[in-house]
């Protein structure tokens, strides 16, 4: 019998691995914001958001990636020009806004971390880190 695997699970533990590994890496160097990658930190910040079914707000954004609001805005409104993301008003709050994925950046993430995540099979089964460092 063939195991069922939940593609959004995958790609959910894969999300969360990759923001936890560029925090470290950041932790590690002690230089935040240093490998900066604003666009990216902001698309799995809100795909592991999406799938935990939380909500975040615009000024909360990529808190862990140490980079400037100013710049974190811009991306905010890059990628909302992409058609990746929305920003949406708090019905509470009128001073509240969070950010989400569109459909199309749901899309484009699960793509994304379809092809990262098979990268260790593109060799034959072997990991390309192991490939890399053997």
């Amino acid at each position: 019998m063939d195991a069922i695997i939940d593609p959004d699970q995958k790609y959910y533990r894969l999300a969360v691995s990759l923001y936890a590994l560029r925090r470290k890496r950041d932790a590690i160097a002690d230089r935040r914001g240093l490998f900066g990658e604003p666009g990216w930190d902001i698309l799995l910040d809100l795909f592991i958001a999406d799938r935990r079914r939380t909500e975040i707000q615009v000024s909360s954004v990529c808190l862990d990636a140490g980079v400037p609001s100013t710049t974190i805005l811009r991306w905010i409104a890059r990628l909302e020009a992409e058609g990746l993301i929305y920003r949406i008003a708090d019905n509470a709050d009128a001073r509240r806004r969070y950010v989400r994925l569109t459909d199309e950046g749901r899309r484009m993430m699960a793509s994304v971390l379809d092809g990262m995540g098979s990268l260790g099979s593109s060799t034959g089964g072997s990991s390309s880190t192991a490939a890399f460092f053997g």
